[in-house]
């Protein structure tokens, strides 16, 4: 059980099951995370929280098929600061992108590490051109859990960087920066 959950409702109550990782698994098979467990039910508990209302607990069962086994549990499949080099990486290598994104380095982390932004324009204009557009910002990852929102804005930054009409004509009119992780400690730690 994990209690103390304050949602009253969840996609566990619609057929979502939490994640495994089972360490044997990995080794012997190469299998990473995957959707386990069975009895999976989200519902009202009797704890009353202390502004209104309860809180909410999360059961399920998981059978384990080795002994001496490392297993992990998550909400969401893990997106790692690592992920995310190596995604902004393959970005800026990419020949057919280079006249669409920019990578920078907005700061520095207190424990050092780098907090990307892209920049992402069509750069092909001249420099009065782009300065004279609009602009639109997008952060994620300010908290080190929401790990669901890495993988949206891998999505937008796929859809922004791509070869369709509708992007090539965003790219045309505003100036996207992007902060994909906003909190990059918090992830690694």
């Amino acid at each position: 059980n994990i209690i103390n959950l304050m949602k009253p409702d969840s996609l566990y109550n619609h057929g979502m099951r939490p994640l495994t990782y089972s360490e044997i698994e990995a080794k012997k098979y190469g299998k990473g995370w995957t959707r386990g467990c069975s009895k999976v039910c989200y519902y009202q508990n009797s704890m009353k929280r202390k502004t209104a209302g309860y809180y909410y607990t999360l059961t399920f069962t998981m059978t384990f098929q080795y002994r001496n086994d490392t297993v992990y549990f998550a909400h969401c499949y893990p997106y790692t600061y690592t992920d995310l080099c190596r995604y902004l990486s393959a970005l800026e290598s990419d020949p057919r992108k280079k006249d669409r994104v920019r990578r920078r380095t907005l700061c520095q982390t207190v424990a050092g590490n780098n907090c990307d932004m892209l920049i992402i324009t069509n750069f092909t204009n001249d420099q009065e051109a782009i300065k004279g557009r609009k602009g639109v910002v997008l952060s994620g990852r300010v908290h080190p859990g929401e790990t669901s929102a890495s993988y949206m804005m891998k999505g937008v930054i796929d859809f922004l960087t791509g070869p369709t009409l509708k992007a090539k004509t965003l790219r045309d009119n505003y100036v996207f920066k992007i902060v994909p992780m906003l909190n990059p400690d918090g992830v690694i730690n």
